[in-house]
């Protein structure tokens, strides 16, 4: 009795060392779906128009860059349109300012002036539809280097635009800045994508990965208001005065 009980002791044992060596343990960061969900993050545009009240190479660039900014191929996840204006009707202290910043020869600064991401791409003058857009589609397609998540609270005084920068790029980025740009339509034949107000906020330095939380504030009531906003992380130190990305604020 004793021998048949330990024969069954001993194939029992036999046959659990089978099963457990039967398979491998997939280890938790090869397993099937890695990557799965992971949200692509898109280069968006960032179009700025310096333009001023009168003047008739801008009343020519305006409309083809408005219908660029209505077509449903070059919406708010791919480009978006602000308009300057330089000196004069509609301009701003920091509008004037960054016109100036981007270009501090005065000759440089004629009207209409078209700078794409920065000084990535600029346009003095005339420019057909077709450049523009081929223009726009190679800076949408190139790496992006920034994510912004931002959110909106607003009262009758002031709206806040808050949220975080992340570095997605594998090297580390220095001379940032965030800024938002509010603007809204002048109801008059051009000026439809007008600037309202630039604030501006410094991020410094950014390692891979690393991250910056935003607060950003205008004295202006969004709701009722018809604006519009842009937060932008834009480089500096560079002659490009890159802008590395832009989220469109509803």
């Amino acid at each position: 009795m004793k021998r048949l009980l330990l024969i069954l002791l001993m194939v029992g044992l036999i046959t659990g060392l089978l099963v457990g060596c039967s398979g491998v343990t997939t280890p938790p960061d090869e397993e099937e779906g890695e990557g799965e969900g992971e949200e692509e993050v898109v280069r968006v545009v960032l179009v700025e128009l310096f333009n001023s009240d009168g003047c008739p190479n801008c009343a020519i660039v305006e409309p083809i860059l408005e219908e660029i900014a209505v077509d449903p191929d070059y919406d708010h996840d791919k480009m978006v349109f602000v308009e300057e204006a330089g000196w004069g009707a509609y301009s701003i202290p920091e509008g004037s300012e960054r016109y100036k910043w981007y270009l501090p020869s005065s000759s440089d600064r004629g009207t209409p002036n078209i700078l794409i991401n920065g000084l990535n791409k600029r346009y003095h003058g005339s420019v057909s539809k077709a450049v523009l857009m081929s223009q726009i589609n190679a800076q949408s397609n190139s790496e992006a280097k920034i994510k912004i998540i931002a959110t909106r609270n607003t009262d009758a005084t002031s709206t806040i635009i808050s949220g975080n920068v992340t570095n997605i790029s594998s090297s580390d980025l220095s001379n940032l800045v965030v800024t938002l740009m509010t603007y809204k339509n002048r109801n008059q034949q051009g000026f439809k994508y007008s600037v309202t107000n630039i604030v501006t906020e410094e991020i410094g330095s950014l390692t891979s990965s690393g991250t910056h939380a935003f607060s950003l504030t205008v004295d202006e009531p969004w709701v009722g208001n018809g604006l519009h906003g842009a937060v932008l992380v834009q480089e500096t130190a560079t002659y490009k005065k890159e802008v590395l990305q832009v989220l469109y604020i509803n």
